[in-house]
């Protein structure tokens, strides 16, 4: 089910995260969320068909009402997505410039900000299994910005004041000329 996407000035965006065991997440699933019978599998789903319909690579669990320790990223090899439950950076390497950093969150901007090249991540699947891999480019670089959200940041704390202003005018703009 497509799920409506949190906008920069919700607080949710703003909190961290907690990682909790897999087990307890499908047990805060099935007792939080007002539709019956709401499972891990079906929560990972909904992120990803929002994620789609909102044309992003990448969704945090925050990022549509949920404060819970999960992200998902777009599958370049096949039609699905990747999912990250509790990951934790292991190492970063080559601090870089990403042009034209976005956000789901805040449509209709973009911006220079600085990631890692190359990063070590830890995580566990659906089924608590443990991962690791190592990431480059533009796959650290959807890492970084979706563990940012997890732990309550946003891209645009990275700018100079005058720069976050500029962004924050240009995506209410957006907002407006879309109705919202």
């Amino acid at each position: 089910m497509f799920r409506k996407v949190v906008l920069e000035g919700n607080q949710i965006l703003r909190t961290e995260c907690p990682a909790l065991p897999v087990d307890k997440v499908k047990e805060v699933l099935e007792t939080t969320a007002s539709e019956s019978r709401f499972t891990l599998d079906q929560f990972l789903l909904d992120m990803y068909q929002t994620m789609i319909a909102e044309r992003g690579i990448g969704l945090a669990a925050n990022q549509i009402g949920f404060k819970l320790r999960i992200f998902i990223l777009k599958n370049k090899t096949t039609t699905g997505y990747d999912e990250y439950i509790n990951p934790e950076v292991l190492s970063e390497e080559e601090l870089t410039t990403f042009e034209n950093e976005g956000c789901l969150s805040i449509p209709g901007t973009n911006a220079k900000t600085q990631r890692f090249r190359k990063l070590k991540l830890r995580w566990q699947d659906r089924h608590g299994t443990t991962l690791e891999g190592d990431f480059e480019n533009m796959d650290a670089f959807a890492v970084q910005h979706e563990m940012d959200h997890l732990n309550g940041k946003l891209y645009i704390d990275q700018l100079s004041p005058v720069k976050r202003n500029m962004v924050l005018k240009k995506h209410k703009k957006f907002l407006r000329q879309r109705g919202e």
